[in-house]
């Protein structure tokens, strides 16, 4: 008698690829579900997420700190990504509504968040009186101003009743299919595939906007293991985490770069090479580690892909002597 296999499960996507489709970058890939044990943390949900959001963006209203700033930031980007995976799998309308009302609020803190990082940084890299410093620090102080207001519009015009008769509506929905799913394993297979493909561009064409693509594909892969599949995410969570803060320290580096560059015009040429050389530097360092993570026999791409293929194959059992009889 053939063995028996579990039937593959259905997708409302048809772009999400087969296990057996995704082994351009990672062959022989095999997919296992596994239950969580008890002792995993629960993620989130949902709902909890949308809940803080209306909590984050009342507080950072009443001055747009920097940490509030990115507090909500995380918190709308949790829901994004999250309505991003969910809408893959079940063809409701509300995930796109979701991303629809927190688009302009979502864009607008970012585009803040840049700036205020980047004032932060101007203040570490040199000193009060360094000419270079004065001049960067009065242009982004105009460009704070400019993005606070609009940062500021947007969260007015964030309807937040709407928000949360959406959330009433998702909730039951985000809950359709269990956390450590296979429609949810199959996703992070497909987010690790392309985050793979990203660096692998990154270092090919050694760019800023590839790096830029690299972070943010490992965020989606971050945050679709860490919001649905918990058990793998408590191996991964520490990598995952100085990862994400090494790619977020270097796409601060190369905004200050730019901004610098452009906003040079009337400096010493001397002091801004100077400045340029020091980012430089501090991106090299940078550089080094993430590639010392991802690169290599023992890199995480490694490790991540084993997890998942340790974890996710669907082996076919053979039948035990009872069973084969009552056949």
């Amino acid at each position: 008698m053939p063995l028996l296999k579990s039937p593959a499960p259905r997708y409302h996507n048809a772009s999400i690829p087969p296990p057996e489709d995704q082994t351009r970058l990672f062959p022989r890939m095999h997919i296992v579900p596994t239950i969580p044990g008890d002792s995993i943390a629960k993620p989130a949900t949902l709902e909890e997420w949308m809940s803080r959001v209306i909590e984050r963006a009342d507080r950072t209203g009443l001055g747009f700190d920097i940490d509030d700033v990115h507090d909500l930031r995380v918190a709308l980007r949790r829901c994004r990504t999250m309505a991003d995976v969910l809408r893959e799998v079940n063809p409701h309308a509300g995930w796109q509504k979701l991303k629809k009302t927190t688009s302009a609020a979502f864009h607008a803190l970012g585009e803040l968040r840049d700036v205020q990082v980047m004032s932060t940084q101007v203040k570490k890299l040199a000193r009060a009186r360094d000419p270079v410093r004065r001049h960067m620090l009065r242009r982004i102080a105009v460009q704070e101003k400019h993005d606070r207001q609009r940062a500021a519009k947007a969260l007015d015009d964030f309807d937040r009743r709407h928000w949360k008769r959406l959330a009433r509506k998702l909730g039951p929905e985000a809950r359709f299919f269990p956390l450590e799913s296979v429609v949810f394993q199959r996703i992070a297979l497909a987010r690790l595939n392309q985050a793979a493909e990203c660096y692998q561009q990154a270092r090919r064409k050694r760019s800023s906007a590839a790096w830029h693509s690299l972070r943010v594909a490992l965020k989606r892969f971050r945050y679709t293991v860490d919001n649905f599949l918990p058990r793998e995410y408590e191996l991964w969570s520490v990598d995952l985490k100085r990862l994400q803060t090494l790619l977020g320290e270097l796409h601060d580096l190369d905004v200050l770069r730019a901004a610098i560059r452009r906003d040079a015009a009337g400096l010493d040429a001397s002091a801004v090479e100077a400045w340029i050389k020091n980012i430089d530097v501090k991106r090299k360092s940078l550089l080094a580690e993430i590639n010392s993570r991802l690169s290599g026999p023992q890199s995480m791409w490694s490790v991540w892909h084993a997890g998942l293929r340790r974890r996710h194959t669907l082996e076919a059992a053979p039948l035990v002597h009872g069973e084969r009889q009552s056949a």
